[in-house]
Formats: C-alpha cells, sequence, structure tokens
C-alpha cells in the first residue's frame, strides 16, 4: 500500500503540520541504529533457519527408529506368540518346505483326517517366513532379519554390524542402534536380542545353549532414502519462507525509519482530543471510521480497526496508585502515536482500552488481513516493551483485536463491537496475542454477556453454585487435606466448566463477591464438620485466592470476618496463592500474609514453577508449601527436562523448610517418582476426583474414626 495519501483525501489530518527538521547528528544515529537492527535482524532469521534445517535432519532419524521400533516389536511380538504356543502347523502345499533341524520330532510332520500334510514351524522358522514375504512387497520397507552367532541356517549368519551387536548383548546390552551405509545407501538399523526359551532347545540343544542365554538376535534396518526424500522437500519452502521473513521484516525495519525521520503527527483540535494522553477521542474516531467505512465501500478496499486493551492494567492501578497508572496510559498512547502513519487514527476509547483505525488496508481480503496482522503484531510487540515510569519498570502486555471493514461491519457499531469480540478472544486465548474477528466470535461475545448477567443471579440465589473437595494424602495414603474448588450448576446449562466462567468472574469484577462467597461457604462447611466430631487438623482445608481478591484493601478483614462468623479456627485453613499475585508489590503482600498468618492462617505457592519463580521471594514470604503445578508433573517419566525441575523444586523446598504437594498425580509412575524423591503430599485423579461435600463428608467420617490408618483416601484408579 502506498504510504502517500491522494489529494484531497477525506482521511487527511487536519490539524496535523510539518514535522521540525531533524538534526544531522540524529538523522546520523536513527541511520545507525536502523543498520545495527537489520543486522540484528538478520541474524535472527539465519539462527532460526539453521535451528529448522537441523530439526528437519533430526526428525529422518527419529522417525526412522520409530518405525524400526515398531517392525522389530512385531517380529518379537509373532516370535513370542509362535512359541508360546508351541508352533503352528502349515500345509506344505503352499510353499513351506519342513523344517529339517525339527526332523527329531516325531510329530514334526503329520496327516489330517482330510489327507492333507502339515508341517510344525516353530517361532524363528516363521519369523523367517514373515521376513520373506515383506521383503517381496517392497525394497524401501523395513527388512527384518533373525541372526546369531552360531546359525544352524546359512541365512541366518550375522553381517559385521549384527556381530558386533551380538558381542554387546552378551556383556548385558539391551538393545543396539545405529546409522549406516551400504551400497551408496543410508539405513537405520535397530536390533534386540533372542532369549532362549524352552521352545527353542528343541533345534539348539545341540548347540550347548541354556534357557536364559542370548540365542540370536532380531535385526531390522530402515532405509532412510523415503525419509531424506521427504526432508529435502521440506527445505525449499524452509529457506524462501524465512527469505521472504526477512524481506518483510528488513523492509518493516526500513518504512519504519524512514517515517520516523520525515514527519511526526501533531497533536489533535483540543474538541477531538483525550484530555489524559493527546490522543483523538472516542468522537472523533466514530467521525473518521464513518468515513473510512464510506470510502473503502465507494472504492472497494478494505480497512481495519485494532482495539489495544491493556492486560491486568487494574492491578498498577490499584498497588502503585492512579499517577502511576495515568502516566503509563500516556507513554502507551505515545507508543500508538509514534508507530501509526500520518493517515491512521490512533484514539483512546476510555479506560486501558486504544484503538488504531487504519483506512486502507489493499484490496484483496487476504492480503489485507495479513497486513492488519504485521500491524497489529507491531503494536503487541512495542507495547510489551519495558516502561520506566516514576522511578517505576512496568511490564505490561496489551491484547489485540482486530477486524476489517466493510467486509465485517458496515457501520460504525458494528466495527466496533466486532474489534471488541476480537480483544475478548484475545484475552480468552491467554491475553498477549493478536486476534481477529469471526463471526463466531460475536456469538461467544453475547455468550459472555449472558454468563456475566447469570452469575449476578447466582450469587443472589446462591443455589447454583458449589464447592466440590478433592482429597490430598501423604506418602502412604493417609487424607491429610482436601481443596476447595467452586463448582456452577446451571438451571439451563448444567454443569459449566470454570474454566468458561472463572475468566468472566475476573474480567467483570464479580471475582471479589464471588470470592467472598467461596470463603464463606468452606467456614460454613468446616464448622458442619467439626459439629459431627470430625478432626480437621492444621492446614486441612486449601482455598484458592484470585490476584484481584489478595489485592483488596478488605481482603483481610473479609477473610478473618469468614472464620469468625463461622466459628472455626482459622489454623485449619491454607490459603492458596499464585506466583503472580505475590511478586506484585511485595512489601504489601508480606504484610497481609503476616496478619493472616498471625491468626493461625497457613499459606502454599500454587502452580509453583510457572509464574516467577524466585528464592528472594521465597525467603522473604511466610510460606508453608509449595503446589507444583501439574503440568511438570504429568509428563514424568516422559520428559526429562520436566523430572529435573520436580526433582530441584522438592530440593529447594527442603532447603527452605517448606512442605510441597504435587498437583494432576494421575499414574503410579508418577507417584513412585514423587514419593522417591520425598514429597510430602499428592493430589490428582490417581486417589480421587473432586467430590461434593455428600460424598466427601463419609470419606472424613471414616478418616476420623482410623485417625491414621491407611484406607481413607487410598490410591485407586478413577
Amino acid at each position: 500500500m502506498n504510504d502517500e495519501q491522494p489529494l484531497g483525501s477525506p482521511m487527511d489530518h487536519p490539524s496535523s503540520q510539518d514535522p521540525a527538521p531533524r538534526e544531522a547528528g540524529t538523522q546520523s544515529l536513527q541511520r545507525h541504529w536502523a543498520w545495527a537492527l537489520g543486522i540484528f535482524w538478520s541474524g535472527i532469521v539465519a539462527v532460526s533457519l539453521g535451528w529448522n534445517i537441523h530439526l528437519v535432519g533430526d526428525g529422518i532419524r527419529t522417525q526412522a527408529d520409530s518405525q524400526a521400533h515398531a517392525a522389530i516389536l512385531k517380529d518379537m511380538a509373532y516370535r513370542h506368540l509362535v512359541a508360546q504356543l508351541g508352533g503352528v502347523y502349515v500345509r506344505l502345499d503352499r510353499g513351506v518346505s519342513p523344517n529339517p533341524y525339527l526332523a527329531s520330532l516325531r510329530d514334526r510332520d503329520v496327516v489330517t483326517t482330510d489327507g492333507e500334510t502339515l508341517t510344525l514351524v516353530n517361532s524363528s522358522y516363521f519369523v523367517r517366513l514373515v521376513h520373506d514375504q515383506e521383503a517381496q512387497f517392497s525394497e524401501q520397507a523395513p527388512q527384518g532379519h533373525v541372526t546369531s552367532a552360531h546359525p544352524l541356517r546359512p541365512q541366518n549368519k550375522p553381517d559385521a554390524w549384527e556381530l558386533n551387536a551380538l558381542r554387546q548383548f552378551d556383556n548385558g546390552v539391551a538393545e543396539v542402534s545405529g546409522v549406516v551405509t551400504k551400497g551408496g545407501h543410508s539405513y537405520f538399523r535397530l536390533m534386540r536380542p533372542r532369549i532362549t526359551e524352552a521352545s527353542c532347545l528343541e533345534c539348539h540343544a545341540g548347540q550347548g545353549f541354556q534357557i536364559g542365554d542370548v540365542l540370536g538376535g532380531l535385526s531390522v534396518q530402515v532405509p532412510l532414502a523415503p525419509f531424506e526424500k521427504h526432508a529435502e522437500a521440506r527445505y525449499r519452502p524452509l529457506v524462501i519462507g524465512h527469505a521472504a521473513i526477512w524481506l518483510l521484516g528488513f523492509l518493516g525495519l526500513t518504512f519504519g525509519h524512514r517515517r520516523l525521520s520525515a514527519q511526526q503527527q501533531a497533536l489533535h483540535d483540543a474538541a477531538h482530543q483525550d484530555s489524559l494522553t493527546g490522543l483523538h477521542n472516542r468522537k472523533f474516531l466514530r467521525e473518521r471510521l464513518a468515513q473510512a467505512i464510506a470510502q473503502a465501500s465507494r472504492h472497494d478496499y478494505h480497512g481495519a480497526v485494532l482495539l489495544c486493551d491493556l492486560d491486568h492494567f487494574k492491578k498498577i492501578n490499584d498497588s502503585l496508585g492512579h499517577a502511576v497508572g495515568d502516566a503509563l496510559l500516556r507513554e502507551t498512547g505515545k507508543r500508538l502515536r509514534e508507530g501509526a502513519r500520518p493517515e491512521d487514527t490512533v484514539a483512546r476509547l476510555g479506560g486501558d482500552e486504544f484503538v488504531v483505525l487504519v483506512p486502507d488496508v489493499g484490496e484483496n481480503e487476504g492480503a489485507a488481513a495479513h497486513h492488519a496482522e504485521t500491524m497489529a503484531e507491531r503494536y503487541r510487540q512495542g507495547l510489551a516493551e519495558p516502561y520506566a515510569i516514576n522511578g517505576y519498570e512496568l511490564h505490561i502486555t496489551p491484547s489485540v483485536g482486530v477486524v476489517t471493514f466493510p467486509a465485517h461491519g458496515e457501520d460504525v457499531e458494528t466495527v466496533l463491537k466486532h474489534a471488541d469480540a476480537a480483544m475478548y478472544q484475545a484475552k480468552a486465548h491467554g491475553r498477549d496475542t493478536v486476534q481477529f474477528f469471526l463471526p463466531a466470535l460475536q456469538a461467544a461475545a453475547e455468550r459472555r454477556l449472558e454468563l456475566e448477567k447469570d452469575l449476578h443471579t447466582a450469587l443472589a440465589n446462591g443455589r447454583e453454585l458449589s464447592c466440590h473437595y478433592q482429597p490430598q494424602v501423604d506418602a502412604h495414603g493417609h487424607l491429610v487435606g482436601v481443596e476447595a474448588l467452586l463448582r456452577w450448576h446451571h438451571p439451563r446449562r448444567g454443569n459449566v466448566p470454570p474454566d468458561e466462567f472463572i475468566p468472566v468472574v475476573e474480567e467483570s469484577g464479580l471475582i471479589f463477591k464471588l470470592g467472598e462467597w467461596v470463603l464463606r461457604a468452606c467456614a460454613r462447611q468446616a464448622r458442619t464438620w467439626l459439629d459431627a466430631g470430625i478432626p480437621l487438623g492444621a492446614g486441612f482445608l486449601s482455598i484458592n485466592v484470585s490476584a484481584h481478591q489478595f489485592h483488596s484493601d478488605n481482603f483481610v478483614s473479609q477473610v478473618l470476618a469468614a472464620a469468625r462468623e463461622a466459628d472455626v479456627p482459622p489454623s485449619i485453613f491454607k490459603l492458596e496463592l499464585t506466583e503472580s499475585v505475590v511478586v506484585n508489590d511485595i512489601g504489601g503482600t508480606i504484610t497481609k500474609m503476616r496478619k493472616l498468618q498471625t491468626a493461625g492462617f497457613q499459606f502454599s505457592i500454587d502452580d509453583f514453577g510457572t509464574g516467577y519463580s524466585s528464592l528472594t521471594y521465597l525467603k522473604r514470604l511466610p510460606l508453608n508449601e509449595l503446589k507444583i503445578d501439574r503440568s511438570f508433573v504429568q509428563d514424568i517419566g516422559e520428559d526429562p527436562n520436566d523430572m529435573a525441575i520436580v526433582e530441584t523444586i522438592l530440593a529447594m523446598a527442603k532447603t527452605l523448610g517448606l512442605e510441597v504437594i504435587a498437583e494432576g498425580v494421575e499414574t503410579a509412575r508418577q507417584i513412585a517418582f514423587l514419593r522417591r524423591h520425598d514429597c510430602h503430599a499428592f493430589q490428582g485423579f490417581y486417589f480421587s476426583r473432586p467430590l461434593p461435600v455428600e460424598a466427601m463428608t463419609p470419606i472424613l467420617e471414616e478418616y476420623a474414626q482410623h485417625m491414621g490408618a491407611p484406607g481413607a483416601c487410598s490410591e485407586r484408579e478413577t
């Protein structure tokens, strides 16, 4: 798209003026900076290309290894099955010859009542027949071979590679693999030992073998040519794609340098300005957007609206004050204004929402969407850079919603509504991302509004909400606590998943009322259990606390009131905080925690390892427990990195004198690993799903009767 705007275009900025000329020294500095960015960008693209080529090459061996393992496991299954059956009889008229090495067996050859002659095929002979059949189908298929250091048949004689593998098997090696070259072609080879079984002695007893000896091996060779051919086909797109990325980036750097050195955007008319940031206001934006939609419809091209919302801006306002928040909004507006072109309109809608109106992104809808996405991503990256505000270094990210017009809106209200829906979709995808409007997003936005309305009703009547409780056990399977988990049973929708309504609760501000409801509900339930004679130990009942709720001014008094009104000792509660809660305003966080700890409450860091893990705050905070996030637990036994992280967390907690509980435990392998490394407690489906109070109470009653005897919540599959 041409950067120069046609004369007489209604998109001309009415208040724009020529920028002051740059000093020669400033121009030289900008030129050198642009070259440095270009070199840096080239290096990034080159490293990315090299890494991707390495991954493609590494994938060749991985695929061949997988294919070889599948083939050899199949051969071993055939051999084991036939050996277990004592061999199988086959008809002689189907191309199978009697096995001369079984001639000593009286019933090697039998004749059926129909007069057909059958011969006995043992396990090795059967596998060799399978290999012969496979060799006839394709030269590129994996080829198997039954071999031995003392073969009875010449065809079973090992080659040099197999002979070396057999020697390693004698030394206890369980598997040998590698890449070899034969006849100018590369092969991936895999071999596993054959262990002498009772049935094997029918042929090999005379060779001195005994049960359990290494009789020989099963080997497979997989041709690498098909994988290499596939990899070569991927190299060309990789090179072309990275070249295109490099070119786009370099063009973007050049474009940005030229625009920054050419002119600056002037201040708008006071009647159309936002008083805080100096940007255009909502009224001016609506006028410009109406013009842009009319122009795009008349001349058959596309424009775009980029709606940027700052993630977790309220935390900064609440913790550092409105002066810092206002300064951050001004700096955000400045970055957006500096990144915009003269024909673009930058406005502040209100609060922490900003809009960039791009009147022309091209005629082709696909190219226009790509252009809009490129611009949105550039803005996202620019706004995510650290801010230096009043002595603070602030880190904040934007969620960006993008809508093109007139394809997805032919009037101002529709375009802005669709941009808002796309922005909320960006937040739903984890924030700090760019999302385009799709028709389905509007339905999702309407569903979100309906959920928010229904949540108000649920909080008012109190009948739809409930707490389920998931048991926590120690290394011996003894019940040591429960975690309260909120559930919502909607009268029409049924059970609404927490990951669907919790984001709505946090974004709408209902988290304060809902958090208080959970605290009071848990306190009342604890009173009921105590009245029933069920003992609840220190930190027995864990309750999750959101960041918004914790940083509210009345959080401490709210927690104390919940325990006092239910007449339950604070010591039975353990409040679970995420790492993001404690790192924001560390001083205020410690003050609140110490007040509650003095009253008897315990604290746990939930989802530990996924946020801002730091020894600095760990040693300062009055913590009792760390909770290892399920993302690290679920790959125990498969991902060595996650296993190393878990070991490190456990060792660190032991040094700091903290208890550790692992959540998301689902397999015996996970529990064995965690026990081996002295994890104190466990929670997950391996033991129990979250249970309604009607199902949890009998377990607690049994726990009260046995008090320390295993079985109150024993390990079981669910």
